[in-house]
């Protein structure tokens, strides 16, 4: 029987953000991965948080850390709705061209960190005033950088996003807007998508392929650990192998709920990897 190698499975730095960097990297490199989707955010990593050279610096010093425990980055996520001033959607033109040069230059630090994927949001707009304009003006901000990341040899990808994050991608039809045409490829964040009524199924339908995914558990507690909660991740496995998707599949554990002792749930993730027929470890 065919199975999902263990090295197709990825892991979100997101959990460890109150832990540092270091200490991340070590855990997810002790549970026996060998990827990771580096969430970029402030402390870990964040533009805010240096100049050029710190930047540049900070750049080799994750390069470095990764190499040391024989880890690689083939997807970067840089934070751009829940804490920073990014909105490439806004109708505010100086906002939005300054977020829109942030995204270049993450897209930059993504080419430098050897990630051949970058995730990237569609901004948000205003709960009491959302209108058709706000999705116009982030579907030509995703066009306009999609387009300026072909050179670089970089795929963008966009996902289901909840309300918190934004109102302009909240379900596969809204997605299928944005991915597509403008030469973005899609992420099934399978919590998010099944609990609308999407399935694998339904995205291979609308898009044809996938370019990323992130699984974990989910259930009354949100995004919760493998093999638990009420979502069938093995029935989800099995329906990527039936679509022969080859690409990475991130464990993400969002939530602070995870911050005082993220190591506890990217282990049991492990188990449940090692113990999972469709997973050849």
């Amino acid at each position: 029987m065919k199975k999902i190698d263990i090295s197709q499975f990825c892991v979100l730095s997101a959990p460890f953000l109150h832990h540092t960097l270091e200490y991340g990297l070590d855990a997810i490199a002790a549970n026996g991965f060998t990827h990771v989707e580096l969430w970029g955010a402030s402390p870990h990593y964040c533009l805010d948080d240096y100049d050029a050279a710190g930047r540049k610096r900070r750049i080799q010093e994750i390069n470095a850390m990764l190499a040391a425990r024989g880890l690689h980055m083939p997807v970067f996520y840089p934070e751009q709705v829940r804490q920073y001033p990014i909105n490439i959607a806004s109708p505010n033109r100086t906002i939005r061209e300054k977020s829109l040069g942030i995204m270049r230059q993450y897209m930059q630090d993504a080419v430098a960190f050897g990630a051949g994927t970058m995730m990237l949001a569609p901004g948000w707009a205003f709960v009491d005033s959302f209108c058709e304009d706000d999705v116009k003006r982030a579907q030509e901000a995703v066009c306009l950088l999609a387009e300026e990341a072909k050179p670089l040899g970089l795929q963008l990808a966009m996902e289901e996003l909840d309300a918190t994050s934004t109102l302009l991608v909240q379900d596969m039809e809204a997605l299928a807007g944005f991915v597509g045409t403008s030469g973005v490829g899609a992420c099934m964040d399978v919590p998010l998508a099944t609990t609308r009524g999407g399935s694998v199924g339904a995205y291979y339908s609308t898009f044809g392929s996938l370019a990323h995914v992130h699984l974990c558990g989910y259930g009354k507690d949100g995004y919760m650990p493998l093999g638990t909660g009420e979502l069938d991740v093995a029935a989800i496995l099995a329906q990527l192998m039936e679509k022969g998707y080859t690409g990475k599949i991130s464990l993400s554990l969002w939530g602070a709920i995870y911050y005082p002792d993220p190591d506890a749930a990217l282990r049991a993730c492990r188990i449940w990897l090692e113990n999972c027929a469709l997973v050849a470890v």
